[in-house]
């Protein structure tokens, strides 16, 4: 049998930001959303993860680390990953976005990809469309995934509703499937990079299912 890179794309778990309880472009995760992301190692319990890739986002990092704990594993941070800077969000225009020493440092256990320049910015530039976004997530994609097709390891990817949708598409052109807070969408890509199987899981989510 050829080999399937099995690839799980992630949204964060619900923010404060999505139910209305502020917290800004850089919010954290709300009570529902940590309890989302706590339940996310035990759908990987039996699974060998590779590698677990993450937007520098707070609420983004916030998912990623119980299941890098879980695994013990370092988070790889992927600018390319973040939330689209959309010309309407002023707020993300004027934010006090943190450097790339001050986000590691608030999670020692994250490290930014080794192509970062750690003294330049990592945050998109205001303002973004979305075609910009494509790209950038298809440049993620190119650099970053495309080297493990064709084998059989387990990686996982947790970004924000346009970055997750995006990559998504990138992974199986015309993919449907919605993006949960916390959900998971495992595709299984062969060593063509064609997309084999696409399917969500949100059954460790019991009730808690959000968008």
């Amino acid at each position: 049998m050829n080999s399937q890179l099995h690839l799980y794309v992630i949204r964060h778990g619900q923010s404060t930001m999505n139910i209305g309880q502020g917290g800004g472009p850089n919010c954290s995760l709300s009570e529902t959303g940590q309890w989302q992301v706590e339940q996310i190692p035990a759908f990987f319990k039996e699974i060998p993860i590779k590698k677990i890739y993450c937007s520098p986002l707070r609420r983004t990092i916030m998912t990623a680390l119980p299941l890098a704990e879980s695994k013990q594993q370092r988070i790889v941070l992927i600018p390319e990953m973040s939330e689209i800077f959309n010309e309407e969000w002023k707020d993300y225009r004027d934010y006090d976005w943190e450097g790339c020493a001050h986000v590691t440092s608030s999670f020692p256990q994250a490290d930014f990809i080794a192509t970062q320049d750690l003294e330049k910015q990592w945050w998109p530039v205001w303002p973004e469309n979305h075609a910009m976004v494509r790209a950038r997530v298809q440049r993620f994609f190119d650099a970053e995934l495309v080297p493990y097709l064709g084998t059989d390891d387990h990686i996982v990817v947790v970004g924000h509703g346009q970055s997750t949708a995006d990559l998504k598409q990138i992974a199986n052109p015309g993919d449907t499937i919605p993006v949960y807070n916390a959900g998971i969408v495992e595709f299984e890509l062969d060593e063509n990079g064609v997309c084999q199987s696409a399917k969500v899981h949100t059954e460790h989510l019991g009730a808690y299912v959000t968008e």
